[in-house]
């Protein structure tokens, strides 16, 4: 048993006004998805989860940044789930209790973190470039992206190089079963699980998400519905997650992939999939821009990107401006407010730059897009964002589990609160299955059209433009 009397507290961020991902939403949801038999808790045990659930009431009472919201009745909630605590049987109904005081808050960034979301996530674990470990690994990767559209799970990308491409599973398929989990049921759960929440299409694509996942070098057998609904019975073996391990303090380690390319008639695309590790976002952006002197635009993709730490908008942000002293936005705690300030590159891209979003683009992904879309810098296609986007920080309970909560509120350029709101797309753009199994990229080819409609001269000052 870990002592409850070791340090517990360190932000996730680069220093005092960073904001940390939304991930544990997707690990606590994730978790979610599967009932492992209760085991009995012992005496030690459940002290540990007063001393836990008192913790939260605490902690979240300290640094909620509107008052009103931790007042009586939070006093009250705690109260009551207190006993509840007191009388669990199993760490599942302690928890239940903690989450159902912690979710009267009706916010996202608030959750909590079974501590076995974190067994064999270390930092020094080796991902799918690292071809030395035969170890089995409990979140393996098939290689799928998946996203609800109507009531099919659907197939939106396929990642290069993975099992899945290797099977031939191509986007527009719809998953019917993976072994014994069928698609349909799971779905219905989501309905119910997701139904009030104000994140409920994240939540919704966050659990679709356990689907493409298994234990590495167990093989899962899907069926799936493919072009003319054929159906394609097919084994994927998952393999240790793709891209660069990233391990960012008490949250689970998350895995970063990037990609960059151009694509007719001379658009830069730059991809990746959490705002970790500045100095490769950055490198692979700046690589992109050399790459892109004669493109006519850029295109930011942050479809299925989660968060992460905030400064990292200001870091892409100001490749993109010509202006000093630019504001993305305001970040409100109780102690006062920080700006978001943007100041540009030695030799910053001013041409049309156009910034895909979905669902499932929260965090630093909204700050970014919706600041950006602010400042009429750029255009933002897809569809809206979560309204995922509060400051937050993680910390680890006496009972090892973690407490992952808001201590700020953030608030656009424009004044606009994206908690519960979201970032709305100048040009709303929605998947098919249809333009997906035809092999077409609806949102990205409409950015495209965009940029190329638009004139590539800068007239302010064409020696910036590249």
């Amino acid at each position: 048993m870990h002592s409850h009397n070791r340090p517990t507290f360190r932000r996730t961020g680069l220093g005092r006004f960073s904001l940390a991902s939304v991930a544990g939403l997707v690990f606590l949801l994730g978790a979610c998805t599967s009932t492992p038999k209760p085991v009995p808790l012992t005496a030690e045990q459940r002290d540990l989860n007063l001393q836990s659930i008192d913790m939260v009431h605490a902690r979240i009472k300290q640094r909620h940044f509107d008052p009103e919201k931790v007042g009586q009745a939070w006093d009250a909630k705690h109260a009551e789930m207190r006993i509840k605590v007191e009388q669990a049987q199993s760490m599942a109904e302690a928890r239940a209790a903690m989450t159902e005081l912690i979710e009267s808050l009706q916010q996202t960034h608030f959750g909590i973190l079974p501590s076995d979301a974190y067994e064999g996530t270390d930092a020094d674990e080796p991902s799918a470039g690292d071809k030395t470990s035969g170890e089995r690994h409990a979140s393996g990767e098939t290689g799928l992206e998946l996203r609800r559209i109507g009531d099919d799970a659907v197939v939106t990308r396929v990642e290069p190089d993975s099992p899945a491409a290797a099977a031939g599973v191509k986007p527009g398929w719809a998953v019917e079963s993976v072994d014994k989990r069928k698609a349909a049921t799971l779905i219905a759960r989501i309905e119910k699980l997701s139904a009030g929440k104000t994140a409920a299409p994240l939540v919704a694509a966050t659990m679709l998400q356990t689907l493409a996942q298994g234990e590495v070098g167990q093989p899962l057998n899907y069926t799936f519905r493919a072009e003319r609904d054929r159906t394609v019975n097919t084994s994927i073996t998952p393999v240790l997650p793709i891209g660069k391990a990233q391990k960012f303090g008490n949250l689970p380690t998350m895995y970063l992939k990037t990609s960059r390319r151009i694509v007719p008639p001379g658009v830069g695309v730059l991809a990746f999939s959490i705002w970790f590790d500045p100095m490769k976002v950055n490198a692979e952006l700046e690589a992109l821009l050399n790459e892109c002197s004669d493109c006519q635009g850029i295109v930011i993709d942050l479809r299925g990107n989660i968060g992460g730490i905030g400064a990292m908008a200001m870091g892409v942000g100001r490749y993109f401006i010509d202006k000093p002293d630019q504001k993305l936005g305001t970040m409100i705690q109780r102690e006062g407010k920080l700006n978001f300030v943007l100041n540009p590159a030695p030799r910053p891209f001013t041409k049309p730059l156009a910034i895909l979003i979905d669902e499932v683009s929260a965090s630093t992904s909204e700050i970014f897009a919706g600041g950006m879309q602010d400042l009429g810098r750029a255009r933002v296609f897809g569809t809206r964002s979560p309204g995922a986007a509060l400051p937050s920080i993680v910390e680890i309970l006496p009972n090892n589990d973690r407490l992952h909560y808001a201590f700020a509120n953030y608030i656009s350029f424009k004044g606009q609160t994206l908690e519960g709101h979201g970032v709305i797309p100048d040009e709303p753009v929605a998947l098919s299955r249809e333009a997906l199994l035809a092999g077409n990229d609806p949102v990205l080819d409409a950015a495209v059209t965009w940029i190329t409609s638009q004139s590539v001269s800068t007239p302010n000052n064409p020696a910036t433009n590249r």
